[in-house]
């Protein structure tokens, strides 16, 4: 079983639903969809594998982002066979070291569906995770090799399932046709408020136990003296959790550099945090640059609003900025900056979406203030 880091904020209700789909035959494969860094690997590896064990399933992990392009078709199909046979992963290991590895002497597809028709006898229900599989597709032959895997594991008759994960780059770039059309997606949802009440309770731990550390060691020159420890505000917390977009990555970095530099502010490692968050954005204009109305304007259009100059939410957009009236051309004039700083974009039928999948997911569960 994968260990449980004490950082990790675990889901298993999350995990609970998707082998549930697994297990009731609803899905023959689960494919699992999320923006960049919003903690989809983690979730893989610390809540699904484990809660699958705990309830009868072998189960096995490869993460496609983590071999380079140019040998990861030939690892994933070692990763395969080893899979359908049930060997131990070392032992692949030390036949490669030794140059042993068996040659393949089949078709691939017919190989995989021979090798994965031997699991049909297994008393376990066996469950294999891709993560990270876009990888695969951008590979020339990629979509051929999906393919036969898919099939593959459509002829185990139950007994082995299948897991993908794959990254979401933009709101108008959703999932290649081949895993919409024959796996069953699954959009992994904001973490929730309760994973900043998690960090902020690891902080408090961990300081506290630098705090005990300085009063045995006082004598001792300490980087920690004078610091006061475990006193983070976890509305202070929230609020910083919001501003970096409810983005998982960027919260806990935060909370990590409070641990490593007691003399940091809150403030301070906010700060730093929005400026790596910037460099990675696609956006030319930041959220703490953008007015009030153009955030009242991303929030509709996140909610799904298409139409942004009827009179009814013009009143609203009046009320909410504190203006006697919000006339069509501000609206217009609002979004037509945000298109040109490539925070919106625009269908061909003409709505509006998102273009940056964290920004949109962050308001659909934040205030726009």
């Amino acid at each position: 079983m994968t260990e449980n880091p004490g950082w990790h904020f675990g889901r298993q209700p999350l995990a609970s639903v998707a082998l549930s789909a697994l297990q009731s035959g609803m899905a023959q494969t689960v494919t699992l969809l999320a923006a960049r860094q919003m903690g989809k690997s983690e979730f893989l590896q610390y809540d699904l594998l484990p809660h699958a064990e705990l309830n009868g399933w072998r189960v096995r992990y490869f993460g496609c982002a983590t071999v380079s392009p140019r040998v990861l078709t030939r690892r994933l199909e070692e990763a395969l066979s080893d899979f359908a046979a049930g060997e131990k992963w070392l032992m692949r290991q030390f036949a490669r070291l030794t140059g042993s590895a068996p040659a393949a002497s089949a078709a691939r597809s017919e190989r995989l569906v021979r090798e994965l028709s031997q699991l049909r006898g297994e008393k376990k229900p066996s469950l294999l995770i891709l993560d990270d599989v876009d990888r695969v597709l951008q590979l020339a032959g990629g979509d051929a090799l999906l393919r036969e895997i898919l099939r593959a594991f459509s002829g185990t008759q139950g007994r082995a399932r299948l897991v993908l994960s794959s990254t979401l780059a933009g709101q108008g770039q959703g999932l290649p046709p081949l895993l919409q059309q024959q796996t069953t997606v699954f959009t992994l949802p904001d973490i929730g408020d309760g994973f900043v009440h998690h960090l902020v309770a690891q902080y408090q731990q961990l300081t506290r136990s630098k705090r005990q550390d300085d009063s045995v060691f006082g004598k001792l020159a300490s980087p920690y003296q004078g610091i006061t420890w475990g006193q983070v505000d976890e509305g202070i917390m929230l609020d910083a959790f919001n501003r970096v977009q409810r983005i998982p990555y960027y919260f806990r970095a935060l909370v990590e550099d409070l641990v490593l530099n007691p003399e940091r502010a809150p403030a301070e490692a906010l700060q730093l945090q929005l400026a790596r968050l910037q460099r990675h954005r696609v956006a030319v204009l930041s959220w703490e640059e953008m007015s009030r109305l153009d955030r009242l304007l991303l929030t509709e259009v996140a909610k799904g609003t298409r139409q942004f100059y009827g009179e009814v939410l013009r009143e609203y957009l009046a009320a909410q900025t504190g203006a006697a009236r919000v006339t069509t051309s501000q609206v217009q004039s609002s979004l037509k900056k945000l298109m040109r700083n490539r925070v919106l974009g625009q269908e061909s039928d003409g709505r509006y979406l998102i273009i940056d999948p964290h920004l949109a997911a962050a308001l659909s569960v934040a205030d726009p203030s």
